[in-house]
């Protein structure tokens, strides 16, 4: 047979059909065994893993489709040691079996910093050295002196020894600070440190010259959204070094402003009170030193 015959004739064409059913056949065969090694089609949703601690995370049954990578630690003295802080992919996110989930984890100890001068310094200037660097402030211990002006610190103490500039001391420690206040110094107003968040309230209280007594937590802790509510003992002047109790609550909650609303409430009506009393002890001083005068 002629190859133009052949070509023409229905063997050629039978054979030509079989050839290409043959490469659609393979094509079809490759493509199923290639979904079932990259798993196509098969994506898992990745679960909201922060705020949790790493050890419940890695241990909890809808993590062993995936693989955990600790991608940083970071110190943070308000929140548990092994809490997850960031994690990536974001909750929510498809994707397949086996992919890793980079998170951030608080660190179990603080990086080691440089102890800063506090001594010879304002307490103000103290304070903000200490928490610039990190560090807390432990107790604040006052003593009259014979100055004048502003609270003075004259001593920085850690674990009951005193420390110098330049020692290494783990962040998230606390420092003792010894200051002299005029003997004149003997009770301050309160900051305002409703609605402010721990951070803010510790500090507010430690510039003032007062310590930071008892803490209470109401809600889901997150440092940032936990605002103060309530703090004790409720006063507008206090004597210095005394310890403020502070009462946090989630400021998503509910009851939040309502709270605040009615402590400053009963705050402006012990105010009042003790403008009152103030008056009564004015005039009563009065009144004796006329007799005293007549006398």
């Amino acid at each position: 047979m002629r190859k133009r015959d052949f070509l023409k004739s229905k063997l050629f064409f039978k054979h030509l059909l079989l050839i290409v059913l043959s490469f659609f056949a393979l094509l079809f065969i490759v493509m199923q065994v290639l979904k079932i090694y990259t798993r196509h089609g098969k994506e898992y949703e990745v679960p909201k893993i922060t705020d949790r601690l790493l050890q419940e995370v890695a241990n909890s049954e809808e993590m062993t489709l995936f693989d955990i990578f600790i991608l940083d630690s970071i110190y943070r003295e308000d929140l548990r040691p092994g809490t997850i802080l960031t994690q990536d992919p974001n909750p929510g996110t498809m994707v397949k079996k086996g992919r890793k989930i980079y998170i951030t984890v608080v660190a179990f100890s603080g990086e080691i910093v440089s102890m800063p001068s506090c001594s010879n310094v304002s307490l103000k200037t103290a304070v903000q050295n200490l928490v610039d660097k990190g560090l807390r402030v432990g107790t604040l211990i006052f003593r009259n002196a014979d100055i004048s002006g502003e609270a003075f610190v004259v001593e920085q103490r850690f674990k009951g020894q005193t420390i110098r500039a330049g020692a290494e001391i783990q962040s998230g420690e606390s420092v003792d600070l010894i200051v002299e206040v005029p003997s004149t110094t003997a009770t301050i107003k309160i900051p305002d440190i409703l609605g402010k968040t721990e951070k803010e309230a510790e500090l507010m209280l430690w510039k003032a010259g007062l310590n930071v007594g008892t803490k209470q937590y109401e809600g889901e802790k997150d440092s940032q959204q936990m605002r103060v509510v309530t703090y004790s003992p409720l006063a507008n002047t206090i004597t210095i070094g005394q310890s403020i109790s502070l009462n946090f609550m989630n400021e998503n909650n509910r009851k939040y402003k309502k709270q605040i609303n009615e402590f400053r409430e009963e705050k402006n009506s012990v105010s009042e009170q003790e403008q009152i009393n103030a008056q009564i002890e004015e005039q009563i001083g009065m009144e004796e030193w006329i007799e005293q005068s007549n006398e």
